[in-house]
């Protein structure tokens, strides 16, 4: 049997250039970067249905918006722009954090829109005034221990899946200028009301 012989000078570099992803990843970032599969595909809401979602949560500029998976980060921007509200967005993409921060920076308001790597089923909700979800059902209701959690006023608007087992405050149904397409938005107010 042949013994194959592999030098210093030809390995090294081979790890080097193996570990250049895992270097380089979390370059620029306050945190680290663990790369994980999101549960979904992002799938930004039409600007016209987040300001309505927005308006329908009732925010105000004492509020903290919190988006659970925040994609670009355009319902915090959108808050922050015209309410003055602070927000917190989660996003478990590395690729969608650095694009929802730089979306904060290019829109001035990266000093009231912080945006978390995360998994969204790991953090802490409790200080949310507003939630505006547009997630998967069992998503939804994958998060129900989290929404437990908020303080008693705080308002989540879901965005075309509803929070299945409960009792919305009010529901509507909405035409986008962007799509043409039927929305349709359900606002609840914590503490959650079960469906009988």
């Amino acid at each position: 049997m042949k013994k194959i012989k592999f030098s210093v000078k030809f390995i090294i570099p081979i790890i080097f250039f193996l570990c250049l992803p895992v270097l380089f990843a979390g370059e620029g970032t306050e945190e680290p970067i663990f790369i994980q599969t999101p549960d979904v595909v992002y799938v930004g809401s039409p600007y016209d249905i987040v300001s309505q979602m927005l308006h329908m949560a009732g925010v105000k500029k004492d509020d903290l918006v919190v988006d659970l998976g925040c994609g670009d980060a355009r319902m915090l921007v959108l808050a922050a722009q015209k309410y003055g509200s602070k927000g917190i967005g989660y996003e478990i993409d590395p690729v969608m954090v650095r694009e929802s921060r730089k979306n904060a920076d290019r829109n001035n308001v990266s000093d009231l829109v912080k945006i978390i790597q995360a998994d969204i089923f790991t953090v802490d909700i409790s200080e949310a005034d507003v939630l505006p979800i547009y997630l998967l059902p069992e998503m939804n209701l994958r998060l129900l221990p989290q929404f437990e959690t908020l303080k008693p006023g705080s308002r989540l608007v879901f965005h075309n899946y509803d929070l299945f087992g409960y009792i919305p405050d009010k529901k509507i149904e909405i035409i986008s200028n962007e799509d043409n397409s039927e929305h349709t938005l359900w606002l609840y107010t914590t503490p959650l009301k079960k469906a009988q």
